[in-house]
């Protein structure tokens, strides 16, 4: 397969802003970070998505915390039969 060239038409001040941010913090070429998105959002990759909105969250429960949530979520390891008739 050759490779194709294509321009892009339409693409508005603020979302070439964004995508040149996003290839920054990434340290890829805007053409690379759009050839990703792309193949992407149509399936063409196996590539694992992560997520790190959380990781500020991670090792910050007190034992306090922790034994809490036990107490609180012990009834979810109840199973009810009378569902699974």
């Amino acid at each position: 397969m050759s490779a194709s060239n294509f321009n892009l038409r339409g693409i508005s001040p603020e979302l070439m802003m964004q995508l040149k941010r996003e290839a920054k913090r990434l340290h890829i070429s805007i053409n690379t970070l759009v050839l990703k998105m792309i193949e992407r959002g149509l399936g063409f990759t196996r590539e694992k998505l992560v997520h790190h909105d959380l990781d500020h969250l991670a090792g910050s429960w007190s034992a306090d915390d922790e034994k809490q949530f036990k107490e609180n979520t012990q009834s979810f390891e109840q199973i009810d039969k009378e569902l699974w008739k």
